[in-house]
């Protein structure tokens, strides 16, 4: 009964546990070599691993509609996959990345969460463009189904470690701001 549920829920499962492994150990390299801290923040690793999970049912059922939405892997459809996914898919993961961080963290009042949107938002989804476009080409024409979430966590742990490092930084500086 346990090796049926794997067998029929493997691809969700591997998609599940590469996205929110390897974006919780992209914010524990940017913890331990990074922000060089002396106690790991437990709260911010496990709001990592959470919204990592949530990341990766997003890209299980994302990339499964795309998949049925567009078949063959020719260039134009490739493309047009690429598209979608950067004015579509790229959006909402950076939406969710911010807000699912920031609640997990604590930072749950609206004025909280859209500032943090604001400050987030616009940097990150840009760099996600730069990066991810030409690499989802690579994914969408070359990768199986089987592999493409976890071939993107793993893409992804370097950019997961600056995105991270980059919102994490930026709401230091906004404390410190307050404080003034």
């Amino acid at each position: 009964m346990i090796k049926s549920f794997f067998r029929r829920n493997k691809l969700f499962l591997l998609n599940l546990t590469s996205a929110s492994g390897l974006l919780a150990s992209s914010d524990l390299f940017v913890q331990i070599f990074y922000e060089k801290k002396k106690a790991l923040d437990n709260k911010r690793l496990l709001a990592a691993l959470a919204t990592g999970a949530v990341m990766g049912i997003e890209g299980h059922i994302w990339y499964a509609f795309l998949d049925q939405f567009i078949v063959q892997r020719t260039w134009s459809n490739v493309f047009k996959k690429v598209f979608l996914d950067q004015t579509i898919g790229a959006p909402f993961y950076t939406l969710t990345y911010i807000v699912g961080t920031s609640v997990l963290e604590g930072r749950t009042s609206s004025r909280e969460l859209i500032g943090d949107i604001q400050k987030n938002f616009l940097p990150l989804y840009l760099v996600d463009c730069f990066i991810f476009a030409p690499i989802q080409i690579i994914n969408f024409k070359y990768v199986p189904p089987l592999y493409r979430v976890p071939f993107l966590s793993l893409i992804s742990f370097i950019f997961d470690a600056f995105i991270s490092a980059y919102k994490h930084q930026h709401q230091e500086i906004h404390v410190h701001d307050n404080l003034k």
